[in-house]
């Protein structure tokens, strides 16, 4: 079986640079795709964001079928220390996990999240388009 390298590339644009505990809020969660952690992945989203039930069931079968290589882009920012509202550009490598030597294919796309805290830590609350882990 053939493990995709970690494709954990996090920039921002300058107009749009969050504050470094977002931007780690990220990265962890890109980890989490790369390292087959759907649990951990799914631990990012507030359980009662709209969609949560569908989302969760993306991620497990993208998760069981396909290595994954994540990469995201912050397009734009917006909010404070307790709201934000975030356009992300996010990359998507897979390849499959029953293939010896699959090829990678890569998904991109814009989407749209708003992030707010729980207690001191950052929940995703709202993530458009859910499809965009369908797999």
């Amino acid at each position: 079986m053939t493990r995709l390298a970690p494709l954990l590339l996090f920039t921002s644009l300058a107009f749009a640079e969050p504050p470094a505990d977002v931007r780690d809020f990220f990265r962890a969660a890109a980890e989490a795709l790369v390292n087959d952690d759907a649990s951990a992945f799914m631990a990012r989203f507030d359980r009662d964001m709209p969609r949560h039930a569908t989302l969760r069931s993306e991620i497990e079968g993208l998760l069981a079928a396909y290595d994954v290589g994540s990469s995201i882009e912050v397009v734009n920012d917006e909010g404070d220390n307790q709201k934000r509202t975030l356009e992300l550009d996010w990359l998507l490598v897979t390849s499959e996990k029953a293939a010896n030597h699959g090829t990678g294919i890569s998904r991109r796309q814009i989407v749209k999240c708003r992030i707010e805290r729980r207690g001191k830590q950052w929940k995703i609350t709202a993530f458009e388009p859910v499809e965009f882990f369908r797999y």
